[in-house]
């Protein structure tokens, strides 16, 4: 195994020297690091800050009116698209920016560029069979391309391709350390159970900048998000606040500043931080994070009035391409909503794209539904890589206690609770009692 076990963007060149002093600290991502050397970014090489997204668009626009055979127009316009939605939320880009590249298409079918944008497009939308596709082909133009590296292994990364991801993402760290690169290395190692490590290289990825603040902003919340999973809520508030710093009122961070609240049980603070979020970036995650904190608060009025938005946010996305199989087929089961369509949903998506993660929510789809057995066959699948997830953990736990298997689910709640004993508003009390009363059974 490689390495990196321990944003779709676009990169300048990076110096030789550089690249070659990084290449000599690969200990980072090949092995363990000798005790008591730091390792640290041997360069800074921050992009220049460019334009707004909203003024490169413009001018992309712009350019086509002027040249509408403008092949690099139509590319750099679905890229500024895709960028877009992840400042706004909107899914209606996703169309606009398919649109431009079947337009690209008629004026040159085999360039590598439009391969990467279409797999990035097909990333964004969750169809990983086909990102891996189009970034396979445009990586066969140019081998040595660190983003093409990136779709597949996005892609991998999602199909449950583990060993071949992590390969992937070491071609492109070893050809571009860089934010991009870094970025991936970190979620790798969060899911090979290595936050700490995950943590190092988000700062890495910092360290070395992007010309596009909101991807910055993005950072951070990561980093914020891998922070409170570890159960240190004081430095993931600082982290999302560094994020809104970087971009006001951003969305993410103020969810993530709205998860602390939560976890620290304010919940009147947390639920003016998910409204803020949602009017900022409408995302059915919002949405049901401030339908969870109302219920919590005893309106399930309003509480009722969140979920219901998600059935019409679905509806929106999938018109615009985008497989939200995974994601409500959770919703469902965490909500006891139309368990039979959660559980055929939840197989779908594990069909499509076999990760830990669709394995999670399968098993947690099988165990709403009853189906024990089954839904610990999928529990472990998820567990393989040692990730350590608080919810996972509980689900683990859940599903062994109905089993019998006290001990085991001891085990898995102790761990769930050790991470982060506010890992949840749903389940974190849950967790806590179900753990003491296994407890309570082992000393009888």
């Amino acid at each position: 195994m490689t390495a990196i076990r321990s944003s779709r963007l676009r990169w300048t060149l990076i110096p030789l020297f550089a690249a070659l002093v990084v290449l000599a600290i690969l200990v980072l991502f090949r092995g363990q690091r000798p005790p008591d050397q730091g390792v640290e970014l041997p360069f800074d090489f921050r992009q220049t800050a460019g334009t707004s997204t909203d003024s490169l668009v413009g001018d992309l626009q712009q350019r086509i009116r002027e040249n509408p055979k403008d092949f690099e127009a139509h590319i750099n316009l679905a890229d500024a698209y895709l960028q877009k939605v992840r400042e706004t939320g909107d899914p209606s880009l996703y169309t606009k920016a398919e649109d431009l590249l079947d337009e690209a298409q008629k004026l040159d079918g085999q360039s590598p560029e439009l391969f990467a944008t279409r797999g990035t497009l097909d990333l964004a939308r969750h169809d990983f069979r086909a990102a891996l596709e189009h970034g396979t082909r445009a990586l066969a133009y140019d081998p040595e391309s660190a983003h093409y590296h990136g779709i597949i292994g996005d892609a991998q990364i999602e199909l449950g391709m583990y060993d071949e991801a992590i390969d992937s993402y070491q071609e492109m760290v070893d050809s571009r350390p860089d934010f991009a690169s870094f970025s991936r290395v970190a979620y790798a190692r969060e899911l090979y159970g290595d936050p700490e490590g995950a943590i190092e290289a988000l700062q890495f990825a910092l360290q070395a900048g992007s010309g596009t603040p909101e991807n910055v902003a993005w950072a951070h919340v990561q980093l914020g998000n891998l922070w409170f999973t570890s159960g240190n809520l004081q430095e993931a508030l600082k982290a999302y606040g560094l994020s809104t710093r970087i971009v006001g009122a951003y969305a993410p961070a103020l969810a993530g500043q709205a998860k602390v609240a939560a976890a620290r049980g304010d919940l009147e603070q947390a639920a003016t931080l998910y409204r803020q979020a949602f009017n900022r970036m409408p995302l059915p995650e919002y949405a049901i994070a401030l339908g969870d904190v109302y219920a919590e608060m005893g309106d399930r009025r309003k509480a009722e009035e969140q979920y219901e938005l998600i059935q019409s946010m679905d509806k929106l996305l999938r018109a615009n391409g985008v497989d939200t199989d995974l994601e409500i087929a959770l919703f469902y089961a965490d909500h006891d909503m139309n368990l039979q369509t959660s559980l055929q949903r939840a197989r779908a998506a594990y069909d499509a794209r076999p990760s830990i993660h669709a394995a999670d929510t399968l098993a947690w789809t099988l165990y709403k539904t009853g189906d024990y057995k089954e839904a610990q066959k999928y529990s472990s699948a998820a567990l393989k890589l040692g990730t350590r997830d608080p919810l996972m953990l509980f689900h683990a736990g859940m599903i062994s206690k109905v089993l019998g298997h006290g001990e085991q689910a001891r085990a898995y709640l102790q761990q769930a609770i050790d991470l982060n004993p506010h890992f949840s508003l749903l389940y974190a009390d849950e967790a806590a009692d179900n753990l003491k009363s296994l407890e309570t059974a082992r000393e009888d």
